[in-house]
């Protein structure tokens, strides 16, 4: 009998969920075909689904949870996988941006996503006005899944370029803005990561546009996210992201480089402290 697949869970949520169904299978010492049996489904159906090539269903999910005895742990995937934690308009960004090995993110108020801390994220999307306690959690926990692209082996390519501002900007309080921008200076250590900080006197009017998060894959973008007060958009039309790409290129060329940005965060956070 061939070795069970080896499983990638920073794939989709689709297979961090066959990740965790496959160690609680392994944990309950039983076969997928066993599994099956007691959920009344097929094997080669429980296959799909630990492999990530299938989106389990809610009802799935659930008989899964009881057959093996769990209180949650595999029905807490359900929102990432339904799609439920964003809206309608944003659920075609997250499979592009898994498939992109190189994504350049534009921000000139707040630290893009990707790099954001999980209070720095909590703090954003509480201060948007009627959410209700759920929705931000939902929210956090949607940002959190797009930031597991990075615990792969071979993580995307990334660059922030973000605006001086953000050096300045209170999110929540203080502590809060000091700590995520110790975590730029952390993640600068890795080689997939680099940040570009947008200084004042450079003048440049490019950024003033809003958020943009391009993704490319083997050096060509597929596709770009912009984003405005109301909702976002995905632009994939060659025309149009020809013209973001020169805007972008604009903005990278405004701004510091790796190494002189990385140096005006830390005498921030020095100040900070």
């Amino acid at each position: 009998m061939p070795a069970p697949k080896e499983l990638d869970p920073t794939a989709s949520p689709a297979a961090r969920f066959g990740a965790d169904l496959r160690k609680y299978r392994y944990d309950a010492k039983w076969t997928q075909e066993q599994l099956a049996e007691r959920i009344g489904y097929s094997k080669s159906r429980i296959g799909n689904v630990e492999r990530g090539d299938e989106n389990p269903t809610r009802e799935l999910i659930e008989l899964c949870e009881k057959a093996l005895g769990l209180d949650g742990a595999l029905l807490a995937h359900w929102p990432a996988i339904s799609g439920n934690r964003v809206p309608t308009w944003y659920r075609r960004w997250p499979p592009i941006e898994r498939k992109a090995d190189q994504i350049i993110s534009v921000a000139p108020l707040i630290v893009p996503g990707l790099a954001q801390t999980e209070e720095y994220a909590r703090a954003i999307f509480a201060g948007e006005p009627h959410a209700t306690p759920q929705q931000v959690d939902e929210a956090v926990q949607a940002r959190l899944e797009r930031q597991t692209i990075f615990n792969r082996p071979t993580p995307p390519q990334y660059l922030a370029v973000v605006d001086e501002g953000i050096l300045y900007r209170p999110v929540g309080d203080g502590s809060v803005t000091r700590r995520q921008l110790e975590q730029l200076i952390t993640m600068a250590e890795n080689n997939w990561f680099s940040v570009q900080l947008l200084p004042y006197e450079a003048l440049c009017t490019a950024v003033l546009v809003g958020p943009v998060v391009l993704a490319q894959e083997n050096g060509v973008p597929i596709a770009a996210y912009v984003e405005s007060a109301l909702h976002g958009q995905v632009i994939d039309k060659p025309d149009d992201i020809k013209h973001l790409v020169g805007r972008l290129e604009c903005i990278r060329k405004a701004a510091l480089p790796e190494y002189l940005s990385v140096q005006r965060i830390k005498g921030r956070v020095a100040a900070w402290s």
